[in-house]
């Protein structure tokens, strides 16, 4: 009988354990990521839950499951220290943030303060809804660039040898001066894109961006210092980029490249480019993603004709078009937009190529 109580016993002392490490769970100042990326900051249960979010030019907007009004709003420097709410509130450096709330039940956030370019940084808000339940959270976004240059593609090179340490590029060239975060590049063929960095750019400068970075001498020149790179295909003097990546980029057979202003969400130059037998036995892209590609650009109004691969650079004289170079660069300026087509390229030579500097033709 003294047994059974004991079992009885342990079995009710194991059991209310049990609760008491799920409610201190469920009630502990906690932070966890979601797949959307904002991180909630909660002291307990709340009824009150994000919908979704949007950032767009330093204005964010949170949509909720139910009307709900702010209680605390800030923004403050990105800190891996900031983990709970007590971190956040404490925070010695808060920036003041504007909230509005609109009918379908989302608050409108603005950063009063300047924010730097690039530098990334944490809004932080508790809210509450009617029946007094409140949730906190944190959104990370980035300073807002205010400046972007208008830039162009300007040379091409889908040549890659491990051996001699040569890897693909895309060269940029600045119409105007400006600031490249919130630029990036996108190859259609396999829907990859690369960004660019908070890098400062005046008229006339090349950029070349390196695709791949296969050794410690691929150094970004995101400063002033201009002759940072050291690695085999560095132009000292010329702002080189490298991409964080050691996989094979550009697609030789066809392919379409796109400028995008991320930020805005919109494309603003590109290049089509194929191998003549493609451009002579394909009336359409073989793949949808370049024929969704194609159709963009088109919308755009940067690419004359039908977006074909017939309309695509390439070489009636050579078979594969590895190097193409852009012969309107000087031109362009500001202010008449970017005019492209296959009739401002040229499909060229290894030995005609010239990162970082005006091209030959």
């Amino acid at each position: 009988m003294k047994n059974i109580l004991n079992m009885i016993v342990h079995t009710i002392v194991c059991t209310l354990a049990g609760v008491f490490f799920i409610l201190l769970c469920m009630y502990h100042s906690s932070c966890h990521i979601t797949p959307e990326g904002i991180k909630l900051v909660s002291d307990g249960i709340t009824s009150v839950k994000i919908k979704e979010y949007s950032i767009d030019e330093g204005l964010i907007q949170v949509w909720f499951s139910k009307k709900v009004e702010p209680e605390s709003v800030f923004a403050v420097e990105s800190d891996e220290t900031c983990t709970s709410i007590e971190n956040f509130l404490n925070h010695e450096k808060k920036m003041d943030v504007d909230c509005s709330a609109s009918n379908d039940n989302s608050l409108r956030f603005t950063v009063r303060d300047k924010t730097q370019i690039g530098k990334t940084y944490d809004l932080f808000a508790c809210v509450k809804d009617t029946s007094g339940n409140t949730l906190s959270f944190t959104i990370p976004f980035y300073g807002e660039n205010r400046n972007f240059p208008v830039m162009v593609i300007s040379e091409v090179s889908d040549f890659y040898s491990r051996k001699d340490g040569i890897c693909e590029y895309i060269e940029l060239y600045a119409v105007t001066s400006g600031n490249l975060f919130g630029l990036e590049l996108i190859s259609a063929s396999d829907d990859r894109h690369f960004a660019l960095p908070c890098a400062e750019v005046r008229k006339g400068d090349y950029v070349i961006v390196h695709l791949r970075s296969e050794s410690e001498s691929c150094i970004s020149e995101t400063g002033d210092n201009l002759s940072l790179s050291r690695a085999k295909g560095s132009v000292n003097g010329v702002r080189d980029i490298w991409i964080d990546n050691d996989q094979s980029v550009l697609n030789s057979t066809a392919e379409i490249l796109m400028l995008k202003n991320k930020a805005r969400s919109v494309v603003t130059d590109c290049v089509m480019y194929c191998r003549q037998d493609y451009a002579l036995e394909n009336e359409k892209w073989k793949s949808e993603k370049l024929c969704e590609a194609s159709e963009i650009c088109l919308d755009y109004g940067l690419w004359h004709g039908e977006g074909k691969p017939s309309d695509a650079v390439y070489s009636m004289k050579r078979k594969t078009t590895s190097y193409i170079s852009r012969t309107n660069i000087k031109y362009l300026n500001g202010n008449s937009g970017v005019k492209n087509s296959r009739d401002n390229w040229i499909g060229t030579a290894k030995s005609k190529t010239t990162p970082g500097g005006p091209n030959m033709w």
